[in-house]
């Protein structure tokens, strides 16, 4: 039975939130929204290589400001529109890490402008619900080998 890029990003999300027997999109649609907040928070602020590739500081600016993440941290929340903002973009770069199976191609893409997107960067596309589905469908395009 193959593994299909759904249920590889589902594990792979589950992983990085602390959530090892989420195995489908239901399982963590399902989990306590406050405590997965904190659990990508925590994720968002580990140090040393289990953070390598989660986001990037400037990423998380996209979606929270610089100083509201500096208070974020010490508090050890997030608001529910900082969750999905951070969750969106944390996705995207996971699936991007599994399409292209290599994490330096992936960041390039990802942070490279693309014409189809108007010569935004991916990251810059998906910061809201409508450029993120738009930047997955063409991860899944590209993943399924259409190049265009």
């Amino acid at each position: 039975m193959d593994i299909t890029l759904d249920d590889r990003l589902t594990g792979g999300l589950g992983g990085i939130l602390g959530l090892p027997g989420a195995s489908d999109e239901m399982s963590l649609a399902r989990a306590d929204r406050g405590a997965l907040g904190t659990r990508l928070l925590k994720a968002l602020t580990r140090t040393g290589p289990s953070n390598k590739g989660v986001l990037a500081p400037a990423d998380v600016y996209r979606v929270i400001p610089r100083r509201t993440w500096i208070r974020r941290k010490a508090e050890g929340t997030l608001t529910v529109p900082e969750f999905d903002g951070l969750y969106r973009l944390v996705r995207l770069q996971l699936l991007t890490k599994l399409v292209f199976q290599d994490e330096e191609r992936a960041q390039v893409w990802l942070n490279s402008p693309k014409e189809r997107l108007g010569g935004a960067t991916p990251m810059d596309f998906a910061a809201d619900s409508l450029g993120y589905e738009a930047v997955q469908s063409w991860l899944h395009e590209i993943d399924q080998g259409y190049f265009a």
